[in-house]
C-alpha cells in the first residue's frame, strides 16, 4: 500500500449519505483509497458515482458520514494545490485554444508542470482552434491537462475517456501508469469495464448508493460469469443438461451465451464440444471478463 507524508489512505469515506429531497442518491455508502493506487468507479447511471466525487471535492454537503481527502476535509483550501479535477460539465472557456487554457491554470500554481511538456504528452500540440470547435475526445484531453498542471497527489476524473478513440484511450491509461509510478493516487469514473481491469488497482461497483463489490480485477473477474460465441439462437436444452442444474446458461444477445456457475476445467471442455457440434468453425473460447462480472452484479442494469 503506498503512503506519502504518513498517509495511507488518499481517500477515507464511511457511511457517506446524500439526499435530494427524499431521494438518496448515496445511502451509507464507505471507500477507502490507498494512497498511489489507481481506483475505478462503475456504476448504472444514477447509482451515485458522480454525487460522490461531487461530495469529495467540496462542491455537495454530505446528509451524514465522514470524508477525508489526504486527511483533511473536503473543500479545504490547503487541499487546492494537491487535487486535479475532471468533471463532466464545462467551467473552460470555450473561445481560448488548448495552449492558452492549459497556460491559464498553471499561473494559478507555484510549482506547474511546463506548459509546453502537457501540451505535447496529452497530444494537443498544433491544436490552435477555441475549445468549442475541438473534438469530444480533444476537449476530454484539455480537461486532462488542466487536472495534471499543477502536480496533483490526487486525481478526481469523472469518465475521462468519454469521447476518446481506442488510440487516445491508450495513451491515457499508460499516462495513469506512469502518474502512479510517481505516487499519485487517482479516483476516476468510467464506462468502459475492461479497459479499466487491466490498469486499475482496486475496482468499486456501486449500485443505489451503495458499495456492492470492492476488489482487484482479477477477484471480481474470476467471480464473473463465463461466456462464449457461436451460431445464433441456439436451443440450449441439451447444454443445459450436460452442465447440470446448478448452471444456468442464456444468450445474452444474437450469438453470444452466458454460463453462470461454477465453471471449471471440465464445463470448458463440455461447452467447447458442444459448441463444436453446433456447427462453430472455429475454436471457441470461452472467457471471463469484468464487464460480465460487473453485468452480472448489478442485473444487466443499462449503463
Amino acid at each position: 500500500m503506498g503512503t506519502y507524508d504518513g498517509i495511507v489512505s488518499a481517500v477515507d469515506i464511511r457511511g457517506l449519505v446524500v439526499s435530494y429531497g427524499p431521494r438518496r442518491a448515496v445511502d451509507g455508502l464507505d471507500l477507502a483509497v490507498a494512497a498511489g493506487s489507481i481506483c475505478v468507479l462503475l456504476g448504472p447511471n444514477g447509482a451515485g458515482k458522480t454525487t460522490t466525487l461531487r461530495v469529495l471535492l467540496g462542491l455537495r454537503d454530505a446528509s451524514a458520514g465522514v470524508v477525508t481527502v489526504l486527511d483533511r476535509k473536503p473543500g479545504e483550501r490547503s487541499l487546492r494545490d494537491s487535487v486535479g479535477v475532471l468533471l463532466q460539465d464545462g467551467g473552460l472557456p470555450v473561445a481560448a485554444t488548448p495552449t492558452a487554457i492549459v497556460g491559464h491554470f498553471a499561473a494559478l500554481y507555484a510549482n506547474p508542470l511546463p506548459v509546453a511538456d502537457v501540451i505535447e504528452r496529452l497530444g494537443l500540440a498544433g491544436l490552435d482552434r477555441p475549445y468549442r470547435r475541438l473534438s469530444g475526445g480533444e476537449q476530454q484531453r484539455v480537461k486532462l491537462a488542466v487536472a495534471l498542471i499543477g502536480r496533483p497527489r490526487l486525481l478526481v476524473l469523472d469518465e475521462p475517456t468519454t469521447g476518446m478513440d481506442p488510440a487516445a484511450r491508450r495513451v491515457f491509461w499508460t499516462l495513469m501508469d506512469e502518474i502512479r509510478d510517481q505516487g499519485v493516487t487517482t479516483l476516476l469514473t468510467t464506462h468502459q469495464p475492461d479497459e479499466a481491469g487491466t490498469r486499475a488497482d482496486q475496482i468499486v461497483v456501486i449500485d443505489r448508493g451503495l458499495v456492492i463489490a470492492d476488489a482487484s480485477p482479477a477477484e471480481l473477474i474470476e467471480q464473473a460469469p463465463v461466456w462464449f460465441t457461436c451460431a445464433r439462437h441456439l436451443d440450449l436444452t441439451p447444454l443445459q443438461q450436460v452442465l447440470g442444474d446448478e448452471f444456468s446458461v442464456v444468450e445474452i444477445e444474437p450469438g453470444r451465451y452466458r454460463v453462470t456457475g461454477d465453471v471449471g476445467v471440465a464445463e470448458v471442455t463440455a461447452i467447447k464440444a458442444w459448441a463444436a457440434g453446433h456447427g462453430s468453425q472455429q475454436e471457441v473460447t470461452v472467457v471471463r471478463t469484468l464487464e460480465e462480472a460487473y453485468l452480472d452484479m448489478t442485473g444487466g442494469v443499462a449503463w
